[in-house]
């Protein structure tokens, strides 16, 4: 009970600099992993670290949701972003309701994990020069391009794949906070895009992801990124 006391005072506290300032996530979730490491040092009791780390992780992703926006321009994106875990999000509030709120979504994200694994997104990178070019590696696959940002904000990723074979433009929704980026493509075109190079995945991992999101209207899928 007094750890999760120390954890919420510390939460309200870096959540009220948020409202004053404009910190650095590094900055916010850097006290919070203060705030479970010294609630470690006074508990040997390790069922009671776990429930701990749970908290502290469910603070820093909130935290995170709460000051990402995509008030970025595509050169912020310059540089190398290494994968860091699946990310879920929906085409609207209405659709994140239907399934029970961003708890559903972080749970849906837990799904698909295993999916991502198997296909070899979790060694994804996202590399984007001065000049817009993009080059997204997933596992065996690369897709290369170029990106632009539309009026409504969203990024507009124009695919290609071993920088031959042309797969049409995709709009993604990205939000951005300090050196993290959340990226995330409309499930339904994500998977029509790796369907047209499915010989280079695992056919039958993909189908079963598929039918897994078909169960979901309006979700995006993606990842959430950290500049290196």
């Amino acid at each position: 009970m007094k750890k999760i006391f120390i954890v919420i005072v510390t939460m309200a506290a870096c959540l009220n600099a948020c409202a004053t300032a404009k910190p650095d996530i590094k900055d916010i979730l850097g006290k919070l992993g203060g705030a479970g490491s010294e609630t470690e040092q006074t508990d040997d009791n390790s069922s009671s670290s776990s429930s701990s780390s749970g908290i502290l992780g469910a603070i820093g992703s909130f935290v995170n949701n709460t000051i990402a926006n995509n008030n970025f321009t595509v050169d912020d994106l310059t540089g190398t972003w290494n994968y860091q875990s699946p990310a879920v999000s929906f085409q609207s509030d209405n659709a994140l309701k239907k399934i029970g709120g961003a708890g559903a979504a972080t749970a849906l994200e837990s799904k698909i994990e295993p999916y991502y694994t198997r296909l070899g997104f979790n060694k994804t990178t996202l590399t984007v020069d001065a000049d817009h070019n993009f080059v997204l590696k997933m596992g065996v696959l690369t897709l290369k391009g170029t990106v632009e940002k539309d009026s409504d904000d969203m990024l507009v990723f124009s695919f290609s794949a071993f920088g031959k074979i042309s797969l049409g433009k995709m709009k993604a929704n990205a939000t951005k906070a300090g050196s993290t980026l959340n990226l995330t493509f409309e499930a339904t075109k994500m998977i029509e895009i790796l369907s047209k190079v499915a010989s280079v995945l695992n056919n039958s991992t993909l189908s079963t992801l598929t039918s897994l999101l078909e169960s979901y209207d309006g979700v995006y899928i993606g990842f959430k990124l950290k500049k290196q």
